[in-house]
């Protein structure tokens, strides 16, 4: 057994949506240090923030665009995919809205709905547009991985008023479930594709809640929350990314992790 080999992802292609800051960043910035090629993909132009990925090396950003809010935008994206590497190792669906936060009988539907095409349509028809790709990266030595980044909203009650958001992420865990029972390791049946699809749940991290780690007191009280103490890095979702990506996760499927310093077990002690 080469250690090294076990969690190699050295050469992979990988597509991260929403890459340019917080999580999807950190999750790109691990995958080119673990030598993959990675795309990028967001309705905003990442080209700047894929240089500086690259330049960290020693694998290779570049960016693409998506609207996960577009079947159009997202047969595209596939397609570029398609014409610029034919396979695709890994998938991230990164990209979420957030932030909505209304008192349930004023929420209205027109967020719900943003919400909902975003952060479950979206990705849905993103995994159903690259299942072709994906399956021509898997093989019998090397799986392709679809990594669903979740948040523990979608396996707790949230008591903030944001009744889209956790909604939506929980039925992207269901998602998972069942891409990982019908669309996966079925070796020995016709049309079995060595894919893996699993779920990451994040606890605070940078990104949604910037606006709470501005001073030290506001990121010491998030931090208090959770068992660790601490506001995520983007680099603990990323490491996690690796390991499903990797021979090491390649046992893992249908499963929901969270990476959450603790929060879904209970504050700190002595907070």
């Amino acid at each position: 057994m080469n250690f090294e080999d076990l969690f190699s992802v050295s050469e992979k292609v990988v597509c991260v949506t929403g890459g340019g800051g917080g999580i999807g960043r950190g999750i790109a910035r691990t995958f080119v240090s673990g030598g993959a090629k990675v795309y990028i993909a967001s309705r905003s132009d990442l080209s700047g923030v894929a240089a500086e990925i690259s330049e960290e090396g020693p694998g290779e950003c570049l960016a693409l665009s998506v609207d996960m809010c577009s079947e159009e935008s997202i047969k595209k994206l596939v397609s570029d995919l398609q014409e610029l590497e034919g396979k695709l190792d890994v998938l991230v669906n990164n990209a979420a809205l957030g932030g909505f936060i209304h008192a349930f009988e004023n929420f209205p539907t027109d967020e719900w709905d943003q919400m909902m095409n975003a952060n479950v349509r979206g990705p849905f028809l993103l995994v159903k547009e690259a299942l072709g790709l994906l399956a021509t990266a898997a093989n019998s030595d090397a799986h392709a991985s679809v990594v669903n980044i979740v948040s523990v909203d979608g396996i707790r009650v949230a008591m903030d008023n944001d009744w889209a958001y956790g909604a939506g992420k929980a039925a992207l865990i269901q998602l998972t479930r069942q891409w990982a029972a019908t669309q996966g390791n079925n070796h020995g049946k016709e049309g079995g594709r060595n894919i893996t699809f699993n779920a990451i749940a994040p606890g605070p991290f940078p990104g949604m809640l910037d606006h709470y780690l501005e001073t030290e007191e506001g990121r010491a009280a998030v931090g208090a929350v959770t068992v660790s103490g601490r506001v995520g890095d983007p680099i603990d979702i990323g490491a996690t990314c690796i390991y499903l990506s990797s021979r090491a996760g390649s046992y893992v499927t249908g499963s929901t992790i969270p990476v959450d310093g603790g929060l879904l077990v209970g504050r700190r002690a002595n907070s």
